[in-house]
């Protein structure tokens, strides 16, 4: 690439950055409402009405401050980058909002678990159990799974406070408190004697080893033909959005799992009837213990 077309390359972009933050500074503009010279109002409408057809105007409040956790999200991961690509890997977000966003996106895992148990009998009997969330959050999952099956008893684990906090709170206003366990626990020392019937594993927050180790407790805390569900990050399938998301996850100190991968590591620990059920944005890989 001549240094020509790296510049074309950057200026483009270097404005789909700006749109970027065009659509949240448009979000917080709906949010906060401050005051806001005229020309420039006029100009951020446009740029919004240029990136996003149809502009902003269906959102209505909880899916403006999700948007815009999103977008300061993205913003505040790239330039911290840019300033810092040295630092050590992990996962810290501390945004309430943020979090609070992840956690109802995470809502999905209920609704394809629902679907997929529709047809597969020994799975919804496992869904009237005990089930085990890992990294839990804000409790996402743990509240939708106590509201879709009624006799389900989940214990959600976490080692990230701030989450945690917010979880306690989400869980305390909910009408299955009695249902929910929290706890701040790594998963990679669990014990918990009592048999699941379900274990769920985010595996791209974990290293590699550890998502390993957390397979090994998973299995023993499960029951007899108990269900292992592991969630995978499905990458974009343009080069570009694949190797932002490989190096997110690395910078977060996850990895990045293939299907394949994950399969062997359940047949490795005996497991039976695996498969794979493919999505966006997570890819589920399960089996059943032995």
């Amino acid at each position: 690439m001549t240094f020509q077309d790296l510049q074309h390359t950057l200026r483009q972009m270097g404005d789909a950055a700006r749109g970027l933050a065009a659509i949240g500074a448009a979000l917080r503009l709906r949010q906060e409402a401050p005051d806001i010279h005229p020309e420039v109002a006029r100009r951020l409408h446009d740029v919004v009405a240029a990136v996003v057809p149809g502009g902003l105007g269906d959102l209505d409040q909880a899916q403006v401050s999700a948007s815009l956790a999103s977008v300061t999200h993205a913003l505040q991961e790239a330039r911290d980058l840019l300033e810092c690509p040295e630092r050590p890997p992990v996962w810290q977000v501390r945004d309430p909002a943020m979090l609070q966003a992840q956690g109802q996106a995470s809502r999905v895992v209920v609704r394809r678990l629902a679907a997929l148990a529709a047809d597969r009998p020994a799975l919804a009997a496992a869904l009237t159990g005990r089930f085990l969330d890992v990294g839990t959050g804000v409790g996402g999952i743990a509240l939708a799974a106590a509201a879709q099956w009624p006799s389900l008893r989940v214990v959600g684990l976490d080692i990230w406070e701030p989450a945690l906090e917010l979880a306690r709170a989400n869980v305390a206003a909910s009408p299955f408190r009695s249902r929910i366990d929290l706890r701040l626990q790594d998963v990679t020392q669990f014990d918990d004697p009592a048999g699941y019937a379900l274990t769920w594993l985010p595996a791209p927050f974990l290293s590699q080893d550890a998502a390993r180790t957390a397979l090994d407790r998973l299995t023993v805390a499960l029951e007899p033909k108990g269900y292992l569900v592991v969630g995978l990050y499905a990458p974009p399938p343009d080069p570009v959005g694949a190797a932002l998301a490989a190096l997110r996850l690395a910078r977060s100190g996850g990895h990045l799992w293939s299907c394949a991968a994950m399969e062997a590591e359940l047949r490795s620990r005996k497991f039976t009837a695996i498969e794979t059920s493919a999505g966006q944005p997570v890819t589920l890989v399960m089996g059943r213990r032995a």
